[in-house]
This record gives structure tokens, C-alpha cells and sequence, in this order.
């Protein structure tokens, strides 16, 4: 016969506290939030009457405290109801430019098997926040809400977050869920179509390849006939033998492009923030014209978050990403050290200085004592107060314009 040892049965352990207790404090936690300052205000007032109705005994003090109480749990009634929906969140533009409009499509979806109760959407759109009513939505039912956005002014702003809530009309309750994140908005400076960039294109067998053909230079493009007046030298004998007839060569010009672009952004250089704005549209404009013309680029801008860093350098690897740079940019308050443009980069062929109409334009205190060995500089003052301007000398275009639809005609003059 076998025995078996008999185990000792296992000592009852006394349930833990800790987790209802800290679930108790998050609802309290959760409750408390969901009171706003009026509702607070309220309660502070029902209390402090409770307080004073028991050495008084006055029954106006009790009524303030029956009417208190009752409000604050008419309202927290009232805010009850299943508040979990899913957002979704398309813009048919992703970005903006300044005086566009975008509609903006918000789906939310009851994913639960209780159905929503009504309640408010409020989307956060900058430092403001819209609100529109939302319906009861039965369980895998859908609604759509349809917001016109129109771009008034150049920034980065806050696109969310997306949240759900419900309360009693007088706002002493208030429940709130938020449903989605925040996303970025830019709205582009305004920008004008130019013509490709003459200015500062220098022949240089280090640099790129350019448009255009040429008779003579390094990088080789194709073969043609001969034409009275070619050099020989020029000549391709073994496709001269292939053909039966004389052929030569054709080259891409190898230019130097390389564009340093700089946006003056001292307060102190123009007159309003209207001036500033016209200055960034130029900026943009120029950018995004050497960007599309295959130019090395970099721009300079003042650094809209740090005080310590004046000046940066902007993304320019595409115009999009160029753009949402320029869409960030403020002016400086505070003076700085503006980049001279006697020191310009090695090997830059092209420097433009964007500026207002209290900028410094004097050729000696941009340029130096002498021109030589410093690249072309072209400079464009916003002035919305003056008649449209050119003026040039050896190594230097100086402009003046009151619009931005005075940028193309410069151009297509450029010397």
C-alpha cells in the first residue's frame, strides 16, 4: 500500500488593496479634471455655505448648498455616455500657400458595440479651437464633418488634436476624450514663376554641367555635320569614317553654380511686418527658382526657435522641403552680425541679399573696398512705400520692389 504524503493546505493570503485603491484615485483624478473652473467655483461655493449653515443655521445658506450640489450632479449626469470613437483626419492639400483654402475631412466611427452618445468634436487648429456637433453613433456607424481652411497668414501651425466631449449646458461639467495627435500645417510665403537665372552662370571646367550646347568645353553632348567656319581639331575621324561626311563634336557647358541666397531678417530693416513678408516671398521665389534650375544653393534665413543661432542654414534639397523652412522664418529682434558678402563661400558664383527698405544697400559696406575676386552680388530691397527701381555697376545689380510681381520683369533684364 502505498502512502501518499498529505500537503498542508495553502495559508488564505487577505486580498490587496493597491489596485482598487489606485483605480478609486484615477476615477477621482478623472473626475476632478472633467470640472471645470466654473464647476470648481461652484463647488467651492456649496461648500463654503454647508460650512456656514451649520453655526448659522440660516436656510438660505442651505439652499445655496442643495442648489450647488444639485447642479454639479445634474451636470456629471448628464456627461455620462460612451465617448470612445475613432478619428480620421485627410486634407486634399497637405500644404498651403498664403490666400488658399483646403477642405478638411474628419471621419469619426464608433469601433465599440455600445452606441456614442451626442456630444461636441473639437479640433485644435493653432492657437484656436473649432467645434461642431456630433451626432449618437450606433456601433460600426460612420460621420463625416467637412471644414473649409483658408491660409491667411505664412507659419507652421498645429493641425489637432482631435477630441470628443460632452457636459451639461452650463458648462460645469465637462468630459473630455482626446481621439487623435497633433500634425503639422504649413502654409507657404507666396512665391511668383520666374525665369531660369542668367545672373552669375561662370564658365569653370570644375563645375556642372549647365544647359545649353556648346562648341568647346569638356563635357561631351553629341556629334553634328560640318559646318563652314568649324575647327578642325574639333572633328571626330571615326565617325567621319562610318558617316562619309565631316562630324563634330558638341559639349554641355560646365558652369559654375553654386548661389548663396540670403534673407535679411533684422526687424530693424523694415518698416511693418508687411515689408518682412514681402522679403520672404522674394527669398522663397529666388529659391525655388535655383532650386528648379539644378543650382547649388544655400540660404540663409534668421533661426526661428533659437535666440542664440541668428542665422541658419535652410533644407534646400528639394522646394518643398525649402518651403516648409521658409514657412517657420521670423524676424529677429535683436541685432546681429549679418553674413558679409565679401566672404562668400569658396567657389560661389552668385550672391543675392534680400532686404528691406531701412536695410543697409550702400555697394562699400556690402561689397568691400574692391570687387575683385568677390562674386556678382544682386540686391533686392522690399519696399512697399517706393516706385520700382534698378540700378547697376561693375559686379553688382541693386533693385527696389513694391510687389512680388515686380520679381520676373527683373529678371528677364538681367544683365
Amino acid at each position: 500500500m502505498t502512502a501518499f504524503a498529505r500537503r498542508p493546505a495553502p495559508e488564505a493570503r487577505p486580498v490587496s488593496s493597491t489596485g482598487s485603491i489606485q483605480g478609486l484615485r484615477s476615477r477621482a483624478a478623472d473626475l476632478w479634471q472633467s470640472v471645470t473652473a466654473l464647476g470648481r467655483a461652484m463647488a467651492l461655493a456649496a461648500l463654503l455655505c454647508a460650512l456656514a449653515f451649520v453655526p448659522t443655521g440660516w436656510r438660505e445658506l442651505l439652499a445655496g448648498t442643495l442648489l450647488g450640489a444639485g447642479m454639479l450632479l445634474l451636470g456629471l449626469l448628464m456627461s455620462l455616455g460612451n465617448l470612445s470613437c475613432n478619428a480620421e483626419t485627410s486634407l486634399d492639400q497637405g500644404r498651403l500657400e498664403v490666400g488658399g483654402q483646403a477642405e478638411l475631412v474628419l471621419v469619426l466611427t464608433n469601433p465599440g458595440s455600445r452606441s456614442t452618445r451626442r456630444g461636441r468634436i473639437g479640433l485644435a487648429l493653432g492657437q484656436g479651437t473649432i467645434m461642431a456637433p456630433l451626432p449618437a453613433l450606433t456601433p460600426g456607424q460612420s460621420h463625416q464633418i467637412r471644414l473649409k481652411l483658408e491660409a491667411r497668414s505664412r507659419g507652421v501651425i498645429d493641425l489637432g488634436p482631435v477630441t470628443m466631449e460632452a457636459g451639461d449646458p452650463l458648462g460645469l461639467i465637462r468630459r473630455r476624450r482626446i481621439l487623435t495627435g497633433a500634425r503639422k500645417l504649413y502654409i507657404h510665403p507666396r512665391t511668383v514663376a520666374l525665369p531660369p537665372l542668367e545672373a552669375g552662370l561662370e564658365r569653370d571646367l570644375e563645375g556642372d554641367p549647365g544647359p545649353g550646347i556648346v562648341d568647346d568645353d569638356l563635357e561631351f553632348h553629341a556629334l553634328r555635320p560640318y559646318a563652314p567656319g568649324d575647327d578642325m581639331k574639333r572633328v571626330h575621324w571615326l565617325s567621319t569614317a562610318r558617316a562619309g561626311t565631316l562630324m563634330v563634336r558638341q559639349y554641355e557647358p560646365t558652369l559654375r553654380t553654386r548661389t548663396e541666397l540670403i534673407l535679411d531678417g533684422q526687424a530693424a530693416s523694415y518698416r511693418n511686418a508687411d515689408e518682412f513678408e514681402l522679403a520672404v516671398e522674394l527669398f522663397a521665389s529666388l529659391g525655388c527658382r535655383c532650386l528648379l534650375d539644378g543650382r547649388r544653393l544655400q540660404a540663409l534665413a534668421p533661426e526661428p526657435d533659437d535666440l542664440d543661432a541668428h542665422v541658419t542654414t535652410l533644407p534646400t534639397e528639394d522646394p518643398r522641403s525649402f518651403l516648409d523652412a521658409c514657412s517657420a522664418i521670423r524676424p529677429s529682434q535683436d541685432s546681429y552680425d549679418k553674413p558679409d558678402l565679401a566672404d562668400a563661400p569658396e567657389r560661389t558664383s552668385l550672391t543675392i541679399l534680400v532686404t528691406g527698405s531701412l536695410g543697409d544697400r550702400q555697394p562699400s559696406a556690402l561689397m568691400g573696398e574692391s570687387v575683385q575676386g568677390t562674386p556678382p552680388v544682386m540686391l533686392l530691397a522690399a519696399d512697399l512705400d517706393a516706385q520700382p527701381d534698378l540700378q547697376m555697376q561693375p559686379g553688382l545689380v541693386s533693385a527696389v520692389l513694391d510687389s512680388l510681381q515686380d520679381l520676373p520683369p527683373l529678371l528677364e533684364n538681367q544683365p
